[in-house]
């Protein structure tokens, strides 16, 4: 189902599949000689918003049933935002801002992860929902998966340069969009933003930006407040990115020193990409916690509460979205299940991800 919306996507010019060979791995070189290799990324097919990655939320909001109401810029306080107010098997939730009530709903979707999504549940009586977000967050999970849901953290550093100046194309080459990066241990990620082609924009061909990801291991290391990064941490971590950098495509020292950047930004990751997926085990039960194997999302029936993001199936942007989306389809038939619950333990367990375990950053093939 996912990929047949990843082409119309395409089709309607939502995103855009990167240029045949524009996307490679920075690799060790083979001798001394040779500081890096660059690997092209044959026969997997990637893509970029076209305009943003926000385009794709835009696109999924303007495709869909017109029927609901979106509010931005809303905080739900996870201390206080969401209250049970119905009874067993007749569920009612309050969701309100500041003690002001937004709205009573019979349903409610907790589609985030991570501390703030385990304090929005804590008080309520959805324990078995609960349960499962509580959250861990590490570089690594044990290969046995653990058992609380494991979250790592990336430090994003956005910088512009002159692109006359520019020692990151002199060296990969005007073609090269995007790579993975695995010949240096503090980075993972090396994008040049403005060699994306987008409609309606015009490029400056005087400056690029780039965005670098880190490793996790290096964002655990460094990790500070994300809201409020200390200064001295953040310059700290910028130059330690831009020495990785220079590390990896064996620049000069100093290549990529202040002097050289016109603008930058750093941003802290804190949870990140799940290193660890809910599977569930078992197709039925006794108590009616039963769902399809591998559902892909969760659903406490007696008081209508579920959750869905790619820790329940993929992480990556195809299992966020597919979980999404059988969580909803469940929900709009759920007079026909006898509101069943989904995916709740004890039917089920954690299993780690070997494809975050090597990209770090996701299941992006």
């Amino acid at each position: 189902a996912f990929a047949n919306k990843v082409k119309h996507w395409e089709q309607d010019g939502i995103i855009r599949e990167f240029p045949r060979g524009s996307v490679c791995e920075i690799v060790a070189g083979k001798n001394n000689d040779d500081h890096f290799e660059l690997k092209k990324i044959q026969g997997s097919k990637m893509y970029y918003g076209n305009g943003g990655m926000n385009s794709v939320v835009s696109a999924i909001i303007n495709s869909e049933d017109k029927s609901f109401e979106i509010q931005q810029d809303v905080w739900v306080s996870p201390g206080n935002g969401v209250k049970f107010i119905g009874g067993k098997g007749e569920p009612q939730w309050k969701v309100q801002r500041n003690g002001k009530t937004l709205g009573v709903y019979d349903r409610l979707v907790v589609a985030h992860n991570g501390k703030c999504a385990d304090r929005l549940m804590s008080k309520t009586p959805a324990k078995k929902l609960h349960s499962l977000l509580r959250t861990n967050f590490s570089p690594t999970v044990p290969k046995w998966g653990g058992k609380r849901m494991t979250l790592n953290s990336i430090y994003s550093y956005t910088f512009a340069i002159k692109s006359e100046e520019s020692p990151l194309t002199k060296q990969l080459g005007d073609n090269i969009i995007c790579c993975f990066v695995k010949n240096e241990p503090k980075l993972r990620l090396l994008t040049c933003q403005t060699k994306k082609q987008h409609d309606g924009q015009k490029n400056n061909n005087r400056i690029e930006v780039w965005t670098v990801l880190s490793s996790p291991t290096f964002a655990k290391k460094y990790k500070a407040p994300q809201e409020n990064i200390p200064d001295e941490i953040s310059e700290e971590v910028i130059d330690l990115l831009q020495k990785a950098i220079e590390n990896s495509l064996a620049l000069s020292p100093g290549s990529l020193s202040a002097d050289h950047i016109l603008d930058s930004r750093l941003q802290l990751w804190g949870a990140a990409v799940p290193l660890n997926t809910w599977k569930t085990n078992s197709t039925s039960s006794a108590s009616g916690d039963g769902a399809h194997a591998d559902s892909g999302f969760l659903y406490e029936a007696d008081f209508g509460v579920g959750s869905c993001g790619d820790w329940l199936l993929d992480p990556s942007i195809g299992g966020a979205w597919t979980s999404g989306m059988r969580l909803a389809e469940w929900m709009l038939t759920e007079d026909q299940h006898k509101a069943q619950s989904v995916g709740l333990p004890p039917n089920g367990s954690f299993e780690a991800s070997r494809t975050v375990h090597q990209a770090a950053i996701g299941n992006i093939r």
